[in-house]
């Protein structure tokens, strides 16, 4: 077994950009992964021509970092772009509405009443608020009004989030919105000041995946030189022995033990409560209480002439007032052609979340035949479906819920008197595959300052095998 100086318990992407992050200093790191390949929820299926993602299906990037992961790995020549162009829709009185990108569209959509239109105009004058800590809901409902909240941000709250606008907590969930009150005191002239400022940065968003999905990523991070990933490795129990961590799993029956100075537990937030309990009961306590939204994907696949769409856009998203009774619905050959057969089309739906948490239950013939019957009017659909796959997750997305920072530096607080040991998740400081890259650049320097400042490596024994 390797004598790496850190090790990493769970090789999802939060673990891979650690451990990609760390061997770039030249860290020796090692990761245990459960599941029989890396990547946790994300995962690209090939079958009968469709090319299908398990969970994440592109990136959202506007961070140098992420950047910097693309060239090194050499994916740069894997990466595709999504065409800008597409437009954003949303459902609203049973039609898809474009969603408006400039303020001079915004006026004249039909998705506000003028009432709203002028409430919103209004939000400059809108003194800054007071509380950290205020929901989603309160948050948008005071800046920008009641009708933004349940035609804009509850879609993308629910859709995209899986969650709850009235508990999610803004800061937690709209951490740049949140960030433009405070240094501005608008959210509309800090977006105005942020347009001009972006036009003058050398490195712009945009919006991609990969030929051939997202699974590129995972297996380019997984092949990381100086990192050694262990698959089928179950942690059963990780301890403080004096001054390093005694980690003991298990790998077809085998039992490994290995003792580590450094040691990061990148895996769910109750996986992780479960490992540290025996360790620090308070910390436990506060991982245990993070909940998460299951979450269902369908992806339906059929002939493009049986659809009148235009398919003009990236898909579109439903706020609870519609009814209807799937979070959300992505384009994804519209989005990136090479992912169907010839004259094919791919849609991929979100259902589940905490908006309706049980159709995670239901059969996959089920799911089909609610969401076609709900998408064949709002998209034209003629055809019969020649291709279903449903990929269900049942500990989805973290949900962002009541004082959600203060819970987190809470752990923080107590991971202050744990030297050695790191949490790095995706109930951490965002979800997406932007943040969880960037979130593993900022743990591996956090650890590599230790080991520059002196902060003494131990050498204890490896790890070695217990017993069959």
């Amino acid at each position: 077994m390797s004598s790496a100086s850190v090790l990493i318990i769970g090789g999802g992407i939060s673990g891979l950009s650690t451990a990609w992050w760390l061997a770039q200093q030249g860290i020796g790191v090692e990761i245990w992964e459960a599941d029989d390949q890396p990547g946790g929820l994300i995962r690209t299926t090939r079958e009968a021509g469709y090319t299908s993602e398990r969970a994440a299906g592109l990136v959202v990037n506007f961070r140098k970092e992420v950047d910097q992961v693309i060239l090194q790995t050499g994916l740069m020549r894997r990466k595709r772009l999504r065409d800008e162009s597409l437009k954003r829709y949303l459902v609203h009185r049973g039609d898809l509405v474009e969603v408006p990108m400039l303020m001079p569209a915004l006026l004249a959509s039909p998705l506000w009443s003028l009432p709203a239109k002028l409430r919103l105009m209004a939000e400059i004058l809108i003194p800054r608020g007071r509380r950290d800590d205020e929901s989603v809901s309160t948050f948008i409902r005071r800046r920008l009004g009641r009708e933004i909240l349940d035609t804009a941000m509850d879609p993308f709250v629910s859709g995209t989030l899986a969650s709850d606008p009235d508990l999610a907590e803004a800061r937690s969930v709209l951490p740049r919105l949140k960030a433009l009150e405070r240094r501005y005191g608008s959210l509309i002239l800090g977006m105005m000041i942020n347009r001009v400022l972006k036009r003058r940065r050398a490195n712009k968003a945009d919006t991609f995946s990969f030929s051939g999905g997202m699974s590129a990523l995972i297996e380019a991070l997984a092949a990381t030189p100086g990192v050694t990933l262990r698959c089928g490795m179950r942690v059963e129990s990780v301890i403080r022995k004096g001054d390093c961590w005694q980690v003991k799993a298990d790998q077809a029956g085998v039992q490994y033990q290995k003792w580590v100075p450094r040691l990061v537990l990148s895996t769910p937030a109750d996986i992780s409560a479960d490992l540290l309990m025996q360790t620090d009961t308070v910390l436990g306590r506060l991982l245990a209480q993070i909940a998460y939204a299951p979450v269902a994907v369908l992806h339906i696949g059929l002939p493009s002439s049986g659809i009148k769409h235009p398919l003009d856009g990236t898909g579109f998203l439903v706020s609870r007032e519609n009814g209807l009774a799937f979070n959300g619905n992505l384009w994804m050959s519209r989005l990136f052609p090479e992912r169907t057969p010839t004259d094919r089309t791919l849609l991929t739906t979100y259902l589940g979340g905490v908006r309706h948490p049980q159709q995670v239950d239901l059969s996959d013939e089920q799911l089909a035949t609610v969401v076609l019957s709900e998408l064949k009017p709002l998209l034209g659909i003629t055809a019969s479906a020649e291709y279903v796959r449903v990929d269900r997750h049942r500990r989805g997305l973290p949900l962002y819920h009541g004082q959600y920072q203060a819970r987190l530096e809470k752990i923080e607080h107590r991971l202050d008197s744990l030297p050695g040991l790191y949490l790095n998740g995706n109930y951490q400081h965002g979800v997406s595959v932007r943040e969880r890259l960037y979130q593993g650049h900022r743990l591996a320097q956090k650890i590599a300052v230790k080991l520059n400042t002196g902060e003494r490596l131990f050498s204890r024994e490896p790890s070695f095998v217990l017993a069959r």
